[in-house]
């Protein structure tokens, strides 16, 4: 596995860009090092290695990710959010566990809205059992992309949507000060109102929110 990723690696470094990885980097405030690659181009890399990773490293899959999240570089991190995404992670039993760790390493809003969505989404859909005591815990943390993460975790669900949790969540955070907190419940909100926009009209009405979460919240209403 360690061969597989430093190829990977090495390809990567070869396709670089520093110019690219200059702009890139303070597009995300210069939280972290870049290569220089672009989306298509590591796309692209990532076609010749996922098939052959998932049939020499079928049942590796979380550890595969956490390798490959482990990489200072930030498009190693994508790579490890495509493969993600390309083995279904969050259909194995358990993964929760690790999911949540990604969500606090290395925390920014393209890692964890995808975390969230995607993977975490998915998990409950898959293990709504375990919804609840990881929902509760994540509302209740002092990390505000943990916090985030309760808030968005059901953007793709549509008519799934449990409002009374996405609501009695909200309401734990609508009076924080944190920009990626009001943007989430606006974002919520508006995801929602897709479907239901009276719930989120009635909503809006009667709590007192950020104006960044309302402007969001009310764009398709």
């Amino acid at each position: 596995m360690e061969s597989a990723i430093q190829s990977i690696y090495t390809e990567m470094q070869k396709a670089g860009n520093a110019k690219e990885a200059a702009k890139m980097a303070k597009y995300m405030k210069d939280r972290y090092p870049y290569f220089g690659v672009k989306s298509p181009a590591r796309k692209e890399i990532q076609k010749a290695y996922f098939p052959i990773w998932k049939k020499e490293f079928k049942g590796r899959e979380m550890e595969m990710a956490q390798k490959l999240w482990n990489k200072p570089e930030r498009e190693m991190q994508y790579v490890a959010m495509d493969w993600m995404k390309s083995t279904s992670i969050w259909k194995i039993p358990g993964a929760i566990e690790q999911i949540e760790t990604w969500i606090c390493h290395e925390s920014w809003w393209d890692s964890v809205d995808f975390l969230a969505s995607t993977c975490v989404g998915g998990y409950f859909l898959k293990f709504p059992g375990e919804r609840d005591i990881w929902i509760e815990k994540w509302n209740n943390s002092p990390d505000f992309w943990l916090n985030r993460t309760a808030i968005i975790f059901q953007l793709k669900y549509k008519s799934k949507i449990d409002t009374d949790l996405m609501f009695a969540v909200m309401d734990t955070h609508k009076g924080q000060k944190e920009f990626f907190i009001r943007k989430a419940i606006g974002w919520a909100l508006r995801e929602l109102s897709k479907t239901q926009p009276e719930k989120v009209r009635e909503y809006l009405s009667s709590r007192e929110l950020s104006g960044l979460s309302v402007r969001e919240a009310s764009k398709y209403l």
